[in-house]
């Protein structure tokens, strides 16, 4: 299991998921947090801190929010990287999602020479009714 507390984030190795061109991934949020992250040329992955790191062999320091999902098609968790931009249009997602349910979509679309994470809400086919207080007795 991945683990956003700051010792696993530096050993363990994780899943990030890579759609495809025009394939949509149903995940499940379960975490997300601001942090920074540095690749190392030495170790040849990226490595996530807490706090601003000094150290003069890291490569693209950058602030990002580190999106902790479930991945529903890899049956796996993962970790996905996301901008400032980003995260404000995932969090409209996820705020519309809180509010009428459904499922939440992962896509990535290549916009010049960068990848851009897409996150969709595709609506819940069910209604979802309202349940009235009262004796159970007086509904039969």
């Amino acid at each position: 299991m991945v683990s956003l507390g700051e010792e696993s984030l530096l050993q363990d190795t994780y899943y990030y998921p890579r759609p495809g061109p025009g394939e949509k991934i149903p995940i499940l949020v379960l975490n997300f947090k601001s942090l920074f992250a540095a690749w190392s040329p030495e170790l040849k992955k990226t490595l996530y801190f807490g706090e601003l790191p000094e150290n003069e062999n890291l490569r693209r320091i950058r602030e990002i929010i580190l999106l902790q999902i479930y991945d529903w098609l890899a049956c796996r968790e993962g970790l996905i990287e996301l901008s400032g931009s980003e995260f404000e249009r995932f969090m409209d997602v996820y705020d519309a999602f809180l509010q009428k349910l459904g499922q939440i979509q992962y896509s990535r679309q290549k916009k010049g020479r960068k990848t851009e994470n897409i996150f969709e809400l595709e609506e819940s086919a069910y209604v979802i009714r309202e349940v009235k207080k009262g004796p159970f007795s007086d509904k039969l």
